[in-house]
């Protein structure tokens, strides 16, 4: 996947400007939300990146969506990769810090993939260090401003990384947060989950859905799980 492009089967995601590519963990995230978001009106997609989760969304559901970038050259490409598609109308670009937004309405849906790495080595490119070091929208930051942003009714989905499982929940908790899913993510039957995808509400439920989706079996074909969710986007499946 570090092609300067990545075609799926309605749209194309050009990534040379973004320093974070489309990834098969990000794909199926986005899969995953779409996928248990049908009924949502209004979304926010924090750290658009190139694009992949709204788009992905807007293509499963009729959703209006804002997306918000920090990073400029990436906004760019992002930006261009929307336009070209059949749902730019319904996808707002935002080139903004999501601490200095405000907006005088609250989202029934707010999606994110967040940079993964807080307080660990960082590359010598300021753009990379902006798509994974969380170490200016930490975790904590982006639950506190979820809060702000979300209906009292609202969902917000999460990707992170599994040796973060813990940590994110209980900064949810402190937030007011409870887990709705969560499913692990696994390479392959021979690994251990190395994403977890979250689902959170303001709703206590009383035991959160716990999964765990596979991407490649024992004979490295993608598994039946994969397939459901990836089948309507990736262009050979």
């Amino acid at each position: 996947m570090g092609n300067n492009y990545f075609q799926f089967k309605k749209f194309r995601i050009n990534q040379s400007d973004c320093a974070m590519k489309v990834t098969t963990d990000a794909s199926l995230f986005g899969a995953w939300v779409a996928h248990y978001s049908s009924q949502c009106k209004k979304a926010l997609d924090i750290g658009g990146g190139t694009g992949l989760l709204s788009l992905i969304l807007a293509q499963k559901n009729e959703t209006e969506i804002d997306i918000i970038e920090i990073e400029e050259t990436c906004f760019g490409q992002m930006k261009e990769n929307i336009e070209q598609t059949e749902w730019k109308n319904r996808i707002n670009c935002i080139a903004k810090d999501i601490r200095d937004y405000n907006p005088s309405f609250q989202y029934s849906l707010i999606i994110s993939n967040p940079p993964f790495h807080e307080g660990q080595l960082k590359s010598d490119d300021a753009s990379i260090n902006l798509a994974r070091h969380g170490n200016d929208l930490t975790l904590e930051v982006l639950f506190k401003k979820v809060n702000e942003l979300l209906t009292e009714e609202g969902d917000f989905y999460l990707l992170g990384p599994s040796y973060r499982d813990q940590e994110t929940i209980s900064i949810a908790s402190k937030n007011g947060f409870h887990l709705k899913n969560k499913v692990a993510v696994k390479q392959s039957v021979f690994h251990d989950p190395f994403r977890i995808m979250y689902a959170f509400s303001r709703k206590n439920h009383s035991e959160g859905l716990i999964k765990e989706i596979i991407i490649k079996d024992s004979k490295d074909q993608y598994t039946e799980d994969f397939i459901m969710y990836l089948k309507d986007y990736y262009l050979y499946m």
